[in-house]
């Protein structure tokens, strides 16, 4: 199918798009609930790892602040969600756009980015399937066209098609009547869009496309799933079993013995509920009509390979142990002993810091040049603004000694008492100032003015 959408793009908007193959198959892959998902569970804990009590603002004032700040605000929810599937999937495409004078993040898949150049370290021509739509029962896809010059002039085209690629008017479809099917923006540096890539090495010489945070790891995972399964059928194995002289399973019809077939041996309690098999006689050794069969489980022997697949897959993921296996116990009196414990996970979380820094400055960048150029609201604040996050840092150090660190520095001055409020309950140094010379008025006794 997607070698078909490259031939759409390049019939309607005559590019030749540069697709790796792969990203539809590792998000399906990555979709798929049916089966053990390793990888998954892997992005959902780094995502967690990542995110934890971190916190943005946007610094600055005006209409122009306010608007970024309530849309990252609003995507702020979703950043583990987001991550998680950046992760999973290998990229994932913020992508904002103005409908009906207001702006919303679409979060698409990079299976549905098509990239046409790349000028040095920014993406100048790509083509994104934006969003798919049905109006009865006929499917309908949106493509947005976006194509930056060397003198910073982007061109934004959209056009929507069927599901056979053969162009429609955008007016076709009522969400999508108010979008504007070509506009040109002077004065930008880079795409209106964000771009997010797992920072997990692809193995190749090109870093177009992201891939998925196991990808490499294929043999690890699968012989992880092979175990869990054989794990499983251990329990099934040493469930009790009652063998029955086959000379008591009688035929209805003949009154004859029944036969017993290796069929019928093998239907057993690791096949069935049902606990009792015929055997012959010969196999009772004459101690009466029935035997008993349970056998111990080897839950040490699986237990202690399992952790040992699940500790061989965290290093090839680049992680330290903690993730898969069980947590290691630190002291966080001792920081230095606990960030060597956990640096190959903090590391990596690091790397996803700067790749959500990145994407989040771009997205605010688009967020105002959109909204410079729709009037969403009133003009000349481009660039007015500022983002500020407070990465959690819980992970590798405790909160009550970090606390009285930063105690100790501002009673000595070296830390303004803003700095550490600010640290305490988040927001902005200007409001944390702010609560402190509030809180000043409340408590100065009032003046004595008796004679």
């Amino acid at each position: 199918m997607w070698q078909t959408f490259i031939e759409w793009v390049r019939r309607l908007f005559d590019k030749r798009p540069v697709r790796t193959p792969e990203t539809e198959e590792r998000a399906r892959r990555y979709e798929d609930i049916t089966g053990e998902n390793i990888t998954a569970t892997l992005a959902n804990k780094l995502a967690r790892l990542t995110f934890a009590d971190s916190t943005i603002t946007v610094d600055g004032s005006g209409k122009r602040v306010e608007l970024i700040s309530g849309v990252l605000r609003d995507l702020w929810n979703d950043t583990e969600w987001v991550t998680a599937q950046m992760l999973g999937k290998g990229g994932k495409v913020l992508v904002p756009s103005v409908t009906h004078g207001e702006v919303q993040i679409d979060v698409i898949d990079q299976s549905r980015l098509f990239i046409s150049e790349v000028r040095g370290r920014r993406l100048t021509s790509a083509t994104l399937l934006a969003d798919t739509a049905t109006i009865d029962e006929v499917p309908y896809y949106r493509w947005a066209d976006y194509t930056l010059d060397a003198s910073g002039v982007q061109v934004i085209r959209t056009r929507a098609t069927t599901a056979t690629g053969r162009e429609v008017h955008l007016g076709l479809i009522p969400q999508w009547a108010d979008i504007t099917p070509e506009i040109t923006i002077a004065g930008t540096d880079r795409l209106l869009f964000a771009f997010l890539k797992c920072p997990r090495d692809n193995r190749r010489d090109e870093k177009t496309y992201g891939v998925p945070l196991t990808h490499g790891a294929e043999r690890e995972i699968e012989e992880l799933v092979e175990h869990l399964n054989i794990y499983r059928r251990e329990f099934r194995l040493t469930r009790p079993m009652l063998g029955l002289d086959s000379s008591l399973w009688m035929s209805t019809s003949d009154y004859q013995p029944s036969r017993v077939g290796i069929e019928d041996v093998r239907r057993t309690v690791q096949d069935t509920d049902d606990p009792f098999i015929p055997v012959p006689r010969t196999s009772l050794d004459d101690k009466g009509g029935w035997t008993y069969y349970a056998p111990g489980i080897r839950q040490e022997a699986m237990e202690a390979r399992l952790q040992s697949l699940y500790r061989r897959l965290e290093k090839v993921c680049g992680l330290s142990q903690g993730i898969l296996t069980e947590r290691q116990v630190q002291n966080y009196a001792n920081r230095d002993e606990v960030r060597a414990a956990v640096y190959d996970t903090f590391a990596t979380v690091c790397e996803i810091r700067r790749t959500w820094e990145q994407a989040l400055d771009d997205l605010s960048y688009s967020v105002d040049v959109l909204a410079e150029r729709f009037g969403v609201t009133p003009a000349g604040a481009r660039g007015q603004w500022e983002i500020a996050i407070d990465w959690d840092t819980s992970m590798i150090e405790s909160s009550s000694e970090a606390f009285s660190q930063l105690s100790e520095l501002q009673s000595r001055g070296m830390v303004t008492k803003a700095e550490l409020r600010q640290w305490v309950r988040g927001g902005t140094l200007d409001e944390a100032q702010a609560a402190i010379d509030e809180l000043a008025d409340e408590l100065e006794p009032p003046i004595d003015i008796s004679l």
